[in-house]
């Protein structure tokens, strides 16, 4: 931090100078973060006897904002990668937490990358059992979701 910088911050610090953000570097303002999308996968077929016991995505130009249920007994890991290729990796840890194909209704709040290189794109496999000694994979892609615009997230955390 340079001199001038500390000064304003001490005095805005102590409520004698009032300074616009913006003066000291590029401001983090609301209007600059990417467009929210929630996202669905209806169009996941399994078995009447099927269970879901992991999934993985992998998100083009996007980056995972929340997932909206993080169900007990399921390890959830994200690779929100600053590049913008965004991996998810969900497994569960006790057969008993398997889950049926209605987890995947609005399941995930995907935040688009602006001004981005490459389109957006979700696709990744869905891993079913019966019986949780043989599995069986389901590959998905953007036509397996669907996409709703302008999708609320609870909270964003920025970093410096």
């Amino acid at each position: 931090m340079n001199r001038l910088t500390r000064l304003a911050v001490l005095l805005v610090a102590t409520g004698l100078l009032l300074i616009p953000a913006k003066t000291f570097g590029p401001a983090r303002a609301a209007t600059s973060l990417g467009p929210f999308v929630s996202v669905s996968l209806v169009a996941l077929h399994i078995g009447a006897t099927e269970r879901v016991v992991g999934f993985d995505f992998e998100v083009t130009s996007g980056r995972i904002a929340q997932i909206t249920d993080i169900p007990i007994g399921w390890n959830i890991s994200v690779d929100n990668d600053p590049s913008w290729n965004t991996k998810i990796h969900a497994s569960l840890q006790v057969a008993a937490a398997a889950l049926d194909d209605s987890f995947f209704k609005e399941f995930v709040v995907i935040e688009k990358e602006l001004n981005a290189k490459s389109p957006f794109e979700i696709v990744g496999k869905v891993v079913v059992s019966t019986d949780f000694s043989k599995v069986r994979e389901i590959q998905v892609g953007m036509k397996d979701f669907t996409i709703r615009d302008n999708a609320q997230f609870l909270k964003r955390h920025l970093s410096n």
